[in-house]
């Protein structure tokens, strides 16, 4: 499910994904996320940023979720710097 957070006005969406097949207790998990500016339409070319990670693996959802926060946060900071 797509979890959102919000940092320095923009939108940061994450979705935590199996690595592999479905959920077991040893499940590797790897994400998909987007930010974009408060109120914007992410399906629209030029509205958002579109990241991912499918090479590395994290060992939890929330981990995976987490990892996609502080990416998102990364790329929200190089906007304004």
């Amino acid at each position: 499910m797509w979890d959102k957070i919000e940092h320095e006005g923009f939108e940061i969406w994450v979705l935590p994904i199996l690595a592999f097949g479905p959920s077991a207790p040893t499940t590797l998990w790897h994400y998909s996320a987007y930010v974009c500016r408060h109120g914007a339409e992410p399906h629209l070319a030029g509205q958002s940023t579109r990241f991912y990670e499918l090479v590395k693996t994290f060992g939890t959802e929330d981990e995976a979720r987490d990892a996609g926060y502080r990416a998102g946060r990364r790329l929200v900071d190089s906007f304004a710097g």
